[in-house]
């Protein structure tokens, strides 16, 4: 039984990519058949590769796992509910970004900010997971035995 499933998608990841990807295939359309069109297609499918691949976050609790993925779910990662020790609403900051970073706090996996909660696990690592839902995902979190601590 999930106990959480929820997909999160960035309309502003998809823009932020989309953008120099068209700028990429219109200077491959417009200049001359040389190397540059090469270049410029290639950086064009680029930027549509990551909008594939980062477009969306999603999150599944259940009694033994948390489990999340990124966009067409080639991109994932779990942990066992049994190494979790706590869990708290945090906030990001912009210049953290999206995507998956290593942070000032741990791991930080996300399509958008600021929102996020933070899970600690008994081997004092921490992971931060993106949410538009942080009341949910922390309600969830907390049926399957995770305590709440004090946010950051």
């Amino acid at each position: 039984m999930t106990a959480y499933r929820h997909t999160q998608v960035s309309a502003l990841n998809l823009v932020l990519l989309g953008i120099p990807a068209a700028v990429c295939f219109y200077v491959a359309a417009t200049i001359s058949p040389q190397w540059g069109t090469w270049l410029a297609l290639g950086g064009g499918l680029v930027f549509i590769a990551l909008g594939i691949l980062f477009y969306s976050l999603t999150i599944e609790v259940d009694a033994k796992t948390i489990r999340l993925h990124f966009g067409t779910g080639i991109i994932r990662k779990s942990w066992a509910i049994a190494d979790c020790v706590s869990a708290c609403h945090v906030k990001t900051a912009l210049w953290e970004g999206w995507g998956i970073r290593l942070t000032r706090r741990g791991w930080l996996y996300n399509v958008a900010i600021p929102d996020a909660i933070m899970i600690r696990f008994t081997n004092r690592v921490a992971v931060q997971l993106g949410t538009d839902e942080p009341d949910a995902l922390l309600a969830a979190l907390a049926e399957v035995g995770v305590a709440r601590h004090e946010s950051m």
